[in-house]
């Protein structure tokens, strides 16, 4: 019989960290945030997680971004196509997955407030539940890690730049999603615009406070 720990699916967290940052007007991986930056805080929240490995997909500003998490326990991957969007980060994250990993779940490099506790709540639901595909959802909005099984890693690396990116799979498997509810908005909230970002650190600042 198997053990509860063979049982238990390896999941690779991926973060994808290559963007242009195009409407904030510089590179917001590497804006500050609390005592480090934005890069750094996502990436220890993942390392925090209950995630087997970490992966981070870099591109723009690569070397600078490099060598703020380059002594953490992750894997860090450069993506030459970045500046083609954000589904050829996916796609190269995909790519680098460890042979053993059973799963995978991609999260965004501007979303500070998806905490530990709420990365392992997705990653508790996606090992008790049979559906391929595992979500936060809060208010009926998507957010993010989005935990996909191994199989659908095929799907994401044939998708081309016509397409809708990853959302297009939320469609076609529809029935294989099983969603997370959530009661924090934490879960949908990235970090797009110079408001948001001021938004974001008056936030911060509030809670180091309370």
């Amino acid at each position: 019989m198997a053990t509860e720990l063979e049982m238990t699916p390896k999941i690779s967290g991926i973060i994808l960290a290559a963007g242009l940052s195009t409407r904030m007007g510089e590179p917001k991986q590497l804006l500050p945030f609390g005592d480090h930056t934005i890069i750094e805080t996502v990436t220890d929240n993942l390392l925090g997680s209950k995630f087997d490995e970490i992966i981070i997909v870099i591109g723009h500003e690569a070397e600078k971004i490099r060598k703020k998490i380059q002594h953490k326990a992750v894997k860090i991957v450069f993506n030459p196509d970045y500046q083609q969007g954000m589904l050829t980060s996916a796609q190269c994250g995909v790519q680098s997955i460890s042979e053993s990993t059973d799963a995978f779940a991609l999260t965004l490099v501007d979303q500070p407030f998806l905490t530990p506790d709420l990365i392992d709540m997705v990653i508790g639901a996606y090992t008790q539940t049979h559906l391929g595909i595992a979500l936060p959802s809060y208010n009926c909005h998507r957010g993010h890690p989005v935990i996909f099984d191994r199989r659908y890693a095929a799907d994401i690396l044939m998708l081309d730049s016509d397409s809708d990116g990853v959302r297009s799979l939320f469609r076609k498997y529809a029935a294989d999603i099983h969603y997370v509810i959530v009661n924090t908005d934490r879960v949908l909230r990235d970090i797009d615009y110079r408001e948001d970002y001021e938004q974001a650190l008056q936030e911060s600042t509030n809670r180091q406070i309370k």
